[in-house]
């Protein structure tokens, strides 16, 4: 008689919640960096409604999963600093008037030129906001690397680290419940993603 694959059996096999993609990503270095750089830099989607579930399915591994999508936002944010420095008029003007966003994205460039350098970033970055007005509009006007590094580097850390803290007090209650890592990880992600859609609506 087959056991139940969600049980480990007593040859310390693996269960399907150890063993299924949302163990696999919780532990692939590649695809959480994959995420958090195309987040920082493309995506305008908020890397919490995939990374929270994640960390609330795997508490164990939530100051992990933490830590590599903070190094890999600081490398996306260095990146579009980068753009934004070298390449404002031939790329980044045209393709933020393509997008409609030119007039956004000039109010960023002024707020941060004008002396708010600091905690213009620092906001932008711990709010779950899209950064790439931000880390672009940094490097347009030649915003001071340090300060940008530092600003972004204190609000991602405190909203990821927190989050993992946070994920690790539900995460191991919820634990008891005995739901799926699967269905719970797919079941958060849609809550957050609906949240973050109605939210776009006001």
């Amino acid at each position: 008689m087959s056991q139940n694959p969600s049980i480990r059996s007593d040859t310390g096999k693996p269960s399907a919640d150890q063993s299924g993609w949302t163990a696999r990503l919780s532990r692939s270095k590649a695809g959480l960096a994959a995420l958090s750089l195309a987040e920082s830099t493309v995506l305008p989607i908020p890397l919490e409604a995939i990374v929270v579930p994640l960390m609330v399915g795997h508490p164990r591994r939530a100051l992990r999963i933490a830590l590599i999508i903070w190094l890999a936002c600081m490398v996306g944010a260095i990146l579009f600093y980068l753009v934004g420095l070298l390449l404002a008029d031939p790329v980044v003007h045209p393709v933020m008037r393509q997008l409609g966003l030119e007039d956004s994205f000039n109010d960023m460039a002024q707020n941060l030129s004008g002396g708010g350098l600091f905690w213009s970033v620092f906001l932008v970055s711990f709010l779950p906001a899209p950064l790439q007005l931000a880390t672009l509009g940094a490097g347009v006007i030649g915003a001071n690397p340090v300060v940008f590094i530092i600003a972004i580097a204190l609000s991602r850390g405190l909203r990821y680290f927190g989050m993992a803290i946070l994920a690790q007090f539900v995460g191991e209650r919820i634990a008891h419940l005995g739901i799926p890592k699967r269905y719970l990880v797919l079941g958060l992600a849609a809550l957050l993603l609906a949240g973050w859609g109605v939210l776009q609506l006001f």
